[in-house]
Order: C-alpha cells, then structure tokens, then sequence
C-alpha cells in the first residue's frame, strides 16, 4: 500500500507545509504540486470546487510527492464520506466545537470497529495503490483526520476534543477564531493578547495530548511565527493569493517602469 508520508512524518514530530486550494483546476493543482509543498488541501467549503473536479484535482496532486488533503463543506456524513472516497490522505473537517462534534467526525470518517464509514469506491484503492481490503483495513492508521478549531467555544473544549479516539489532532482557521471574539482579521495578529492566547493555547494543547496542531498562516513570516508555538501542520495562504498577489505586483511594477 501507498505509504501516507505526510502521516508518518507528522507521528514522528516533523512539521510539513502545504497551502490551501481555492481553484477547480487540476492543471493549476498539478501546478501547486510540482513546487514542493508536502500537502494541498481542496478546500470544497469555501471554495467552488465541484466533486467531479476534486477527484481530478487529488489525482493530479499524486502525480508528485505531495499529500492530498481535503476540507468537505460540512461535518456532515455524506460531505465527509464522499470527500475520504477522493482518495485523499486526510480531511479538515469544519464545525467542530464539542467533543460531541469530534465523535461525529470519527464515525464519518474511520472504518469499524472505530467508525461507521462505509466501505466502497474504486478511487481509494487507485490512489493508495493496493487492493480495496487493504485500504479498508489500514485507512484509520494511514488517512489523517483534522477537525478545525474556530471558535472560542471549541478552544475552551480543546483537550475534550483532542481526547477523541480517532482524531488525529486540530487545525486551528485563524479568521473565524477571530470573528468569534469579535475582531478583525488579520488586524487582531500580534496586537491583541486575548485572541493570541487562544492560538497558543490550541498548540499547548496539542503538544500536550501528543497530537497535531494544524493553522492558516497569511504568509511566511505568520508561518514561522505559529511553528515556534508548536504548530506542525502549517499552511502557507491559497493558490488565489499567490495568483493575485504575484500578478498584482507584475502590473504594479510595470506600470511604474513604464512611467519612469
């Protein structure tokens, strides 16, 4: 079987860096890949990813040594089911806040005796390479489950949440978290202490359970910044703001050259 890398190096305390896809294009994941990243995550909440195109965009991310990850659209189980059924090496799933919240991800997404996912699909044994019995019966070792920290309720019940058999750590989305207490985004980084005692309470948690931290950082300076907290799986910003962000300055330097 496929050996999940990306799992392995995260049980033994490595930190891996990946970024968010916001794109429905498997050429422009493909893309994202070939840079390096150690995973991409399809983010099918927030982004206008149909099913159809996150199956094509996590088989284009395995053509490189890069972790598929995805984030379905709602802690639900057919969103759950479907998006493990991609393939992918692990989910951010969204809306957790309770441990109650947690035990519902887990029966989604693990196989009995853990869960209750069901079995089936052609795609998982594609993607990890083996047979479907043996997917079936590695899958809870090898697919890594996050469940996403956003509120100040859910970092309040963290180390109930990080206690749930089958949750393999949280991943902490720094704009709602900050919605939650009232503040702007990413005003609040760095200048107000009560919500960067929140972020760094979720990683001392975690550290503490011997679980994965996961968070959104805008940029690398934010990156480095949470990796000294403890975060271990650090995304770096979206392939739209590296889009954008690379094109504006383009233009913006053009402009200016052409004006001199």
């Amino acid at each position: 079987m496929r050996e999940n890398a990306t799992a392995k190096r995260l049980r033994a305390g490595e930190t891996v860096l990946g970024a968010w896809l916001s794109f429905s294009d498997a050429l422009a994941a493909e893309a994202m890949a070939s840079l390096g990243w150690d995973w991409l995550l399809i983010d099918m909440e927030h982004g206008p990813i149909a099913l159809a195109d996150a199956a094509a965009m996590t088989t284009a991310i395995r053509t490189r040594p890069c972790a598929p990850f995805v984030r379905p659209a709602w802690n639900e189980s057919s969103q759950i089911q479907r998006a493990l059924d991609l393939g992918c090496s692990g989910i951010v799933v969204p809306v957790v806040n309770t441990a109650d919240d947690a035990r519902t991800v887990v029966r989604d997404a693990r196989f009995p005796p853990l869960g209750e996912r069901s079995r089936g699909g052609i795609r998982t044994p594609l993607a990890f390479e083996t047979d479907a019995m043996t997917y079936f019966e590695r899958a809870n070792e090898d697919v890594v489950v996050l469940v996403q920290i956003e509120t100040e309720l859910a970092v309040r019940n963290v180390d109930a949440i990080l206690a749930v058999d089958g949750i393999d750590g949280v991943f902490v989305g720094p704009n709602d978290l900050a919605a939650s207490v009232g503040a702007r985004w990413p005003d609040v980084w760095e200048r107000d202490e009560r919500y960067m005692g929140l972020v760094r309470s979720v990683a001392g948690a975690a550290t503490a359970a011997r679980k994965t931290a996961g968070f959104l950082a805008r940029d690398a300076a934010m990156a480095a910044t949470v990796g000294a907290m403890g975060y271990r799986f650090i995304g770096v910003s979206s392939d739209a703001n590296f889009l954008m962000g690379a094109a504006k300055r383009a233009l913006d330097d053009s402009r200016a050259g052409i004006r001199q």
